[in-house]
């Protein structure tokens, strides 16, 4: 269907956190005006207006290699108009413009859409999530389990060296979404040690809606289970994890602790059929619009 009305297309700014946040919320998305700062401060946002802003899209460039596209989002009244589509053909081109790979998690309504524009599927990833959840016994154990696997709380000091272990699990680097991260809920974020050694970390953020626990990256499930544990205990509240489906027995963890599946995600990458990070150690990502 064509766009009608002639909304006014241009660039996102800082101006626009309060009507973003807007349509995320009429969407029911998680994202907080600090996402949305962050995002902007990272990449290039879209915003269409016609009397306040009706829909959005970002792109996040990741180093050299590919751009995250995300907050592709459309006011109710303004639905099956067009925008979405045109906003996805922009990014799309933008990232061609930069010589990026085009990736993005796709919901299991979105990956119909976007198989016919090349992208393909690299792993799947499910969101869970829980309200309530009976944790007592981590929480009573949490000292001697972090202590005997070498879990400690996160320190800024240690942020040089997780994000360069990180780099080749992600793909690129992401020293300022960590540090970003780290500043938001400090007292979720733990690194993983052996030898000396980074072996793993797990970071988060505060939500709209929920305290979002990710990216948890580690060597093996044993590792991301040890992260998970303190990162869940640290406080009270809602809680969000989009964790990849092949890590069975980490999913079998977060059901045994009450979290309930709420969607389905696909990573996804415009003309490439092979992932960029290293799924082996991916146990959560940082979230659908960071990748």
């Amino acid at each position: 269907m064509a766009i009608i009305d002639n909304p006014a297309w241009s660039g996102l700014t800082a101006a626009d956190l309060d009507g973003a946040v807007a349509l995320n919320a009429e969407a029911v998305w998680n994202q907080t005006a600090a996402d949305w700062r962050f995002m902007l401060d990272q990449g290039e946002g879209m915003g269409v207006r016609q009397d306040g802003l009706i829909a959005t899209s970002m792109l996040l460039p990741q180093g050299d290699r590919f751009a995250w596209i995300a907050m592709i989002l459309v006011t109710a009244r303004w639905r099956r108009r067009g925008l979405a589509s045109e906003l996805m053909r922009l990014c799309i081109a933008r990232a061609g413009e930069l010589g990026l790979v085009a990736g993005l998690d796709a919901t299991e309504a979105g990956r119909l859409l976007y198989l016919p524009l090349g992208f393909a599927d690299i792993y799947p990833l499910t969101r869970w999530q829980v309200t309530r959840w009976q944790v007592s016994q981590w929480q009573a154990d949490g000292a001697k389990a972090i202590a005997g696997a070498g879990v400690r709380p996160m320190t800024t000091d240690d942020l040089v060296r997780v994000a360069a272990w990180d780099k080749d699990i992600f793909g690129a680097h992401r020293n300022a979404l960590l540090a970003h991260l780290h500043g938001r809920c400090p007292e979720r974020a733990f690194i993983l040690e052996s030898g000396g050694n980074v072996r793993g970390f797990v970071l988060a953020r505060n939500g709209r809606l929920a305290s979002q626990i990710g990216p948890l990256s580690a060597d093996d499930e044993a590792g991301a289970i040890a992260l998970l544990q303190p990162a869940i205990a640290a406080a009270p509240g809602p809680i969000f994890l989009d964790a990849a489906d092949h890590h069975g027995n980490f999913q079998a963890v977060l059901a045994n602790l009450g979290f309930t599946k709420q969607r389905g995600y696909m990573r996804m990458l415009r003309g490439r059929g092979r992932p960029l990070d290293d799924p082996s150690r991916v146990f959560l990502i940082a979230g659908p619009e960071l990748g």
